[in-house]
């Protein structure tokens, strides 16, 4: 059923088909991606959008999913090995559900590049310039972890994604304690050194469990741990507090020392949760981790 809806749409859009190089349909909650290939569809099995890119990873600029929440087009340059590319994320409402429709057009050769690289060295340059474009629009530019934008619109994502597979959406708070102490004792440079420190050790602690994170707002911190309970949660959370609570951060002459506090909040979607509620939720156990004496994790 949802083929043949689909099919109606790319009909429609045969008449750019050789403006293209690449259309297919992508649905990022489902994880399923049709190709558009002589008049009929091919589904891609076991593979991932983002592979058509060379990549490895998801990308962190992701238009279908911005596409999906916002029911808008949006439009980015990306790049695979050999090529530079104009990707267009169009949403469309198919009878249940909201899917994208993904344009790809070789612009290797147009007025984006200028004209084509003489050698790899300046497809590098290249391609890392599409990196750092790409990462403004989702990476705090400060500590490197991604953005409000970016937890805005990948959460709602984790959320449908954990209802179907019926597992926990798990949410950690961070939050430095008595962050404005360090600023007004060694300067805003120093809590800048203290904020990108903080947000390594977060990474560092996530990142084999699958987990992300987002830089909230100031010196709080969101981690989002995909397929993990509470009590997996819990230990992250407090694996993160010693090793803050035991870490002397060396900023020019001065050796400080923080502490930080946790909320834990870890739970099976149901009809109308959203992120404004989770992050209610996860905030009301980080009041009490900071109400009862912080330096500790509250659940």
């Amino acid at each position: 059923m949802i083929e043949k809806e689909v099919l109606k749409v790319f009909d429609k859009l045969l008449v750019i088909e050789k403006m293209c190089k690449k259309m297919r349909f992508v649905d990022p909650v489902y994880k399923k991606i049709l190709e558009y290939e002589g008049e009929t569809f091919k589904e891609i099995e076991g593979s991932s959008c983002f592979q058509y890119l060379g990549k490895n990873v998801s990308c962190t600029n992701c238009i279908s999913m911005r596409a999906i929440n916002t029911n808008e087009t949006h439009v980015k340059i990306e790049y695979n090995p050999d090529e530079v590319l104009i990707l267009t994320a169009v949403p469309i409402e198919l009878s249940n559900r909201r899917v994208v429709v993904e344009l790809i057009v070789d612009a290797t050769k147009s007025m984006v590049v200028n004209s084509v690289p003489d050698n790899k060295d300046d497809f590098c340059d290249i391609h890392s310039l599409i990196d750092k474009m790409n990462n403004l629009t989702s990476k705090d530019s400060l500590t490197g972890v991604y953005n409000r934008r970016y937890l805005n619109e990948k959460l709602p994502i984790d959320i449908v994604n954990t209802a179907l597979t019926d597992e926990n959406i798990t949410i950690v708070m961070a939050d430095i304690d008595f962050f404005k102490r360090v600023n007004d004792q060694y300067g805003h440079l120093a809590g800048d050194h203290i904020l990108k420190s903080f947000a390594e050790i977060l990474l560092s602690n996530t990142k084999e469990v699958g987990g992300w994170v987002s830089r909230y707002g100031g010196e709080e911190f969101l981690i989002i741990i995909p397929r993990t309970g509470l009590k997996n949660a819990i230990k992250i959370a407090e694996n993160i507090r010693r090793e803050v609570e035991s870490t002397e951060f060396i900023y020019k002459e001065n050796n400080i020392r923080i502490t930080s506090s946790f909320g834990v909040i870890s739970l099976k979607p149901t009809n109308g949760l959203t992120v404004d509620i989770l992050i209610e939720d996860v905030d009301r156990k980080l009041y009490l981790a900071k109400k009862n004496g912080r330096n500790r994790t509250e659940y």
